[in-house]
């Protein structure tokens, strides 16, 4: 075992934003989907469909929809226990739907029995697949070492010792152990079979190790120690499973997996290793420069208001804020109160607007008009339409001390508006509760959240409640 340092999987990585976030790139290759499936499934549904099929149409897009329903289900998802009956309701349901659309699309006027048979046929053949490749895969498995997953099991208690049992004994689970972290395990090497890692960093283990499953059991620290070090994994080419609390009593779902008769709970991959999160910024770049094209007599006439108002004060504001990454940027907004020294605008956390903002100021203020010039920002790169609110780096700096998991809203780029802003967390507020706001709605993102969080935006702006 080696020598214990430090009780913390994120130790050395915590003391700095840039420290946390910058380094090595990453990317998908490994385990998302189970690519050699999907190709086996889609070349014999294509035959198939040829066979039963005289629409050269249906022979060529009907196995497309097929297989591409099959994805969007989570059915080609790597597994750890490959089992074809397991898959088979999900497998069943997606068939006879896929196939559906098929006959809607591509043979107007087939009638039930028609869809019935070519549900049935389709789901044969992918099912009589899987039973094959997943047989052949477990035997892989078994038989070569190279055929399985280099894991580390996070925690060195009795469930962490259950696991690597388990491993052991079915091989054809296709894991690997390399190793436990925990810096205060329960166990020793004698029981855990592994070696016993304590004080590293948990990312700096899954690089260093070129670890691709990592499996969370129960430590003796508190589970909170854990969440950044995690957050920083999900940008990482591995995979994260979780033993759920009271696992005894948890059931099974479809998007679970398990080790024997201990369920794992998948956790969703970090948002950047998702094939929308590119669509994101084709969303934002397109809305963003409509919305200046549509809002171009209002922009002007705001910056007219302002120059009239104050002629010897600039019509834009601009300041240097962090973006994702700990990337600095500068940020633009109207002018809405009257100029100070740079250093006190910078470090000034609630600036007096009854005193330096005029009416026109109040008026932009009070309806989010003055942080329409960051449309721009977002049409750059910047900013994102939603995401967390950029801050100053003089509190950044103070927040990645004192506020716990703050450096990890800049996982993503920060926003025009965000889901901590539309629940009334902005301006004088809370820090810790739009931290915890601001790291749900990157756990959670989705494009439709973002359509959400763009509609109450708007109805906020309305209202005059801001956003």
């Amino acid at each position: 075992m080696q020598p214990k340092t430090s009780g913390r999987l994120d130790g050395p990585m915590n003391r700095g934003l840039r420290s946390r976030t910058s380094g090595r790139k990453y990317f998908v290759t490994r385990r998302r989907t189970d690519t050699l499936l999907l190709i086996l499934e889609l070349a014999a549904v294509m035959f198939g469909l040829s066979v039963i099929s005289e629409s050269t149409v249906v022979t060529i897009f009907g196995p497309i929809i097929v297989v591409g329903l099959v994805e969007i289900s989570g059915n080609y998802r790597a597994q750890i226990t490959l089992s074809a009956l397991n898959d088979l309701p999900r497998l069943a349901t997606v068939c006879f739907v896929a196939t559906f659309s098929v006959a809607v699309l591509f043979e107007i006027g087939a009638d039930v029995l028609r869809v019935l048979s070519l549900s049935t046929v389709v789901f044969v053949i992918l099912f009589a697949i899987r039973v094959v490749y997943y047989a052949l895969r477990r035997r892989r498995r078994r038989t070569s070492v190279s055929a399985r997953s280099r894991t580390v099991v996070v925690g060195g208690g009795v469930v962490a010792a259950e696991l690597l049992e388990s491993i052991a004994e079915y091989p054809e689970l296709g894991l690997e152990p390399i190793a436990v972290v925990d810096g205060d395990p329960l166990y020793g090497t004698d029981r855990l079979l592994v070696p016993v890692f304590s004080g590293r960093p948990l990312r700096e283990i899954v690089v260093a190790e070129n670890i691709q499953t990592v499996i969370v059991a129960f430590r003796n620290t508190p589970d909170s120690t854990l969440v950044s070090a995690l957050r920083e994994c999900g940008r990482l080419d591995c995979e994260i499973f979780i033993v759920p609390r009271l696992f005894e009593f948890v059931h099974l779902t479809a998007d679970m997996d398990r080790i024997h008769t201990i369920p794992l709970i998948r956790v969703r991959r970090d948002t950047y290793r998702t094939w929308f999160w590119h669509f994101k910024r084709i969303f934002d770049f397109t809305v963003s420069s409509t919305a200046m094209l549509l809002l171009s007599p209002l922009l002007v006439a705001t910056a007219l208001a302002i120059y009239f108002s104050d002629r010897k004060s600039p019509i834009i504001f601009s300041q240097v804020r962090v973006g994702r990454n700990g990337k600095e940027f500068t940020l633009f907004k109207f002018r809405s109160m009257r100029p100070v020294e740079q250093s006190s605008s910078d470090e000034d956390w609630s600036p007096d607007t009854e005193t330096r903002a005029n009416f026109v100021g109040k008026v932009i203020r009070k309806t989010s008009i003055d942080e329409l010039p960051q449309l721009w920002n977002v049409v750059r790169g910047d900013m994102s339409l939603v995401g967390p609110r950029p801050e100053r780096p003089h509190f950044v700096e103070q927040f990645l001390d004192s506020v716990p998991s703050y450096a990890d809203r800049h996982r993503v780029n920060v926003g025009l508006t965000g889901w901590a802003a539309i629940h009334g967390l902005r301006g004088d507020t809370s820090i810790g509760d739009r931290v915890i706001y601001d790291n749900f709605y990157i756990e959670n993102w989705s494009i439709w959240l973002d359509v959400k969080i763009i509609i109450l935006t708007i109805k906020a702006v309305v209202r005059g409640t801001g956003s």
